[in-house]
């Protein structure tokens, strides 16, 4: 974890970005778009079937319903031309999520898929939603 808790730290201190962690381990960040929106990637680190150090960050796009199928057909239509990442669901949400290797991770990386992450999330979530939650 530690080398984790610095990989962070140094993207940070590049990149003049605020992260907070919580007691398990999670890292938050705000990320704040010139149109006025704004939305939040949670970071974890986890380990592979091969046992290597996997980064994953995903953003929340939209609670779902019952009467979302027409989203959720558009959702797996969509993942075929997303550039980083994927539309999943975790519980009742989507999310937009993607992984990373740490061990050849570089922050330039880190940032491009952290960017994409949000901002494609928060396109999709004013598309489903039309409000700014998350």
């Amino acid at each position: 974890m530690e080398v984790f808790d610095g990989f962070i730290a140094a993207v940070a201190s590049e990149f003049k970005i605020k992260f907070h962690k919580d007691s398990s381990g999670v890292y938050t960040t705000h990320l704040e778009f010139e149109n006025g929106r704004s939305q939040e990637v949670l970071i974890t680190l986890s380990k592979d079937e091969a046992g290597d150090r996997v980064i994953n960050m995903y953003s929340v796009v939209a609670k779902l319903k019952d009467d979302f199928f027409e989203i959720y057909k558009y959702s797996l239509q969509l993942n075929a031309t997303i550039h980083y990442g994927a539309l999943a669901l975790l519980n009742d949400t989507m999310i937009l999520k993607t992984s990373l290797l740490l061990k050849d991770c570089e922050p330039v990386r880190f940032m491009k898929s952290l960017t994409y992450i949000a901002a494609k999330a928060d396109e999709l979530e004013e598309l489903f939603v039309k409000k700014n939650i998350y």
